[in-house]
C-alpha cells in the first residue's frame, strides 16, 4: 500500500533549476533539456503583462516535484494560465501532485483566474485521470511524429518543390542577418500572419517584436542556419525552421513550418521542408520531431507524405472556472 506524504512547497528559487530540470527529465525521457533551455523558456516572464509561479515539493529536504501556473504569450488573456505539475517517477501516487494542485488554486486565487489550460501526453493515464477529475476537459490534441532521417529519399518530392519555390529564393536567417538590416521585422510580420492561422484553444496574440527576437533567436537551441526562409520580391513568405537538442545530439526539433495566406497550396512549405531534412542529414542528425495539431489537416498531409511517423499525442485540457 503506498504511503501518503505531505510535501514541503516552497517558492522556486533560481538555484532550483538543476533540481527541477532533473525531475522534468525524469517524468519525460524522451524529452530530456538542459538548464540553460529551462533558464531561457523561463525568461520570456516579465512579471509585468506575462507572470510565471513555480513552486517546489520536497520531501525530507530533496526536490521530488514542481508545479506552476503562467500565461500563455501566444493566447494572452490576463486571467487565463497554463498549470503544470511534474512528480518525479519514485514519489508518483503518495498525494504530492494533489498537494501542489491546491497550493497553486490557492495561489491564482488573486488573479481571478478565468480559464485553466494543461497539457497530458495520451500514454499517462494516471496524469488524464488527475485532469479529468478536476474538471478538465480535452479540447485539443497535437500529434507528434518524427522522421528517420537517414532512409529518407527526397527523390519523388523534387519535382513539386522545384515548382512550388519557381521565381523565389531559398535563404536562412543566418544568410539575411547579414544582408538585410530589415530582416527581423519582415519575419516578425510574416511570422504572425502565419501563426494566426495554427488551430489552439484561443485565438492568436502576437509577441511584440523584441519579445519574438528573444523567445526565438535568444534560444540556446535555435540554429539560425536551419531557418529556412522563402523569399518573393524582397518578401518572406514562408517559413520552416529547426532547434537542436542540447540533451539529444541526433535529434533535431522542428518549429513552425508555415507560408503566407495568399502563396499556400504551391508546395513552398514542401519545399522548406526538403531543406530541413537536408539539413538534418549533413549535420549528422538521425531524427526530427515535430508537432501538429490534429486540425492542421494541410501540414498533417506533408508530413505523412514525407514518411513522418505518428507517435502518441498531446492532449490539451482546458477547465473553466
Amino acid at each position: 500500500m503506498t504511503t501518503l506524504v505531505t510535501p514541503q512547497i516552497r517558492l522556486f528559487e533560481d538555484r532550483d533549476y538543476p533540481a527541477t530540470v532533473a525531475v522534468g527529465n525524469a517524468v519525460y525521457v524522451d524529452y530530456p533539456w538542459s538548464v540553460d533551455a529551462a533558464r531561457h523558456e523561463d525568461s520570456r516572464f516579465d512579471g509585468i503583462r506575462l507572470h510565471l509561479r513555480r513552486y517546489i515539493g520536497e520531501v525530507d529536504g530533496r526536490t521530488v516535484a514542481d508545479g506552476e501556473f503562467h500565461h500563455v504569450s501566444n493566447m494572452y488573456h490576463p486571467q487565463k494560465f497554463w498549470v503544470a505539475i511534474s512528480v518525479h517517477p519514485e514519489h508518483q501516487g503518495r498525494g504530492i501532485g494533489r498537494a501542489l494542485y491546491d497550493h497553486l488554486m490557492r495561489e491564482l486565487i488573486p488573479y481571478r483566474p478565468l480559464v485553466l489550460w494543461a497539457g497530458v501526453r495520451e500514454t499517462f493515464p494516471s496524469s488524464i485521470a488527475f485532469a479529468e477529475h478536476r474538471g478538465f476537459r480535452e479540447v485539443r490534441r497535437a500529434w507528434e511524429s518524427r522522421l528517420d532521417v537517414s532512409h529518407f529519399d527526397p527523390a519523388p518530392f523534387r519535382a513539386k518543390a522545384e515548382a512550388g519555390v519557381r521565381g523565389m529564393e531559398i535563404v536562412t536567417v543566418a544568410s539575411e542577418q547579414a544582408a538585410d538590416a530589415q530582416w527581423l521585422q519582415k519575419l516578425y510580420d510574416m511570422h504572425n500572419e502565419v501563426a494566426a492561422d495554427v488551430p489552439q484553444p484561443e485565438p492568436y496574440t502576437p509577441m511584440t517584436l523584441d519579445e519574438f527576437r528573444r523567445r526565438w533567436f535568444d534560444n540556446p537551441e535555435y540554429l539560425p542556419d536551419g531557418h529556412f526562409l522563402a523569399k518573393h520580391g524582397g518578401r518572406y513568405v514562408a517559413e520552416s525552421n529547426l532547434f537542436r537538442s542540447i540533451e539529444l545530439d541526433r535529434v533535431l526539433y522542428q518549429g513552425i513550418t508555415g507560408t503566407a495566406r495568399a502563396f499556400r497550396g504551391r508546395g513552398i512549405a514542401l519545399a522548406l521542408k526538403l531543406r530541413t531534412i537536408e539539413y538534418a542529414r549533413v549535420h549528422g542528425k538521425h531524427e526530427i520531431r515535430t508537432w501538429n495539431d490534429t486540425l492542421n489537416a494541410p501540414m498533417l498531409a506533408i508530413n505523412t507524405q514525407l514518411g513522418f511517423v505518428r507517435q502518441p499525442a498531446w492532449i490539451t485540457y482546458e477547465r473553466t472556472l
